[in-house]
Parts: structure tokens; sequence; C-alpha cells
């Protein structure tokens, strides 16, 4: 599993890739909020292509977990 962080709008956010039917890129719930308006627009074209790269955002804590835990969590949250 690798760990990222991806920068957006000056800020970085942590960013795993993890291993779930695939190399699945995981973030955080804050960069999801960051990218969208309050009407649930992007707020760029930047923005949505992140959240398009992006398969699931995850509770800022969930992140920092082992890799089995995430990846427990990411498959009980698609599932």
């Amino acid at each position: 599993m690798k760990t990222m962080t991806i920068n957006f709008a000056g800020e970085e956010f942590p960013a795993r890739l993890i291993d779930v039917s695939g190399k699945r890129l995981i973030s955080i719930d804050r960069l999801d909020v960051t990218l969208m308006t309050k009407d649930g627009c992007y707020i760029s074209e930047e923005a949505r292509t992140i959240d398009e790269d992006v398969f699931l955002y995850v509770p800022e804590a969930m992140i920092a977990a082992d890799e089995k835990t995430l990846v427990q969590y990411v498959k009980e949250m698609i599932a």
C-alpha cells in the first residue's frame, strides 16, 4: 500500500493506494468537501478530475489505520 498526498487549493490531503478489486485511491472526507460548493457542484475542473480519481473518501482517522483495517473498512463501505 502506498501513502501519498493530494494537493489542492494550497492544502495537502492524505491519501493511500490500496488493493481492493484492483488498485484504488482512497482519501479523506475533508478533501471531498473541499472539492465541492455548498450546492454540490465542483469548484473547478481540477476538483472534478481529482474527485474522479478517488475511489472512496474515508474519515480522517481511518486513513492512518493499518492496511488490513483500511481494506476491510473500504470493503464494508462498498458492499
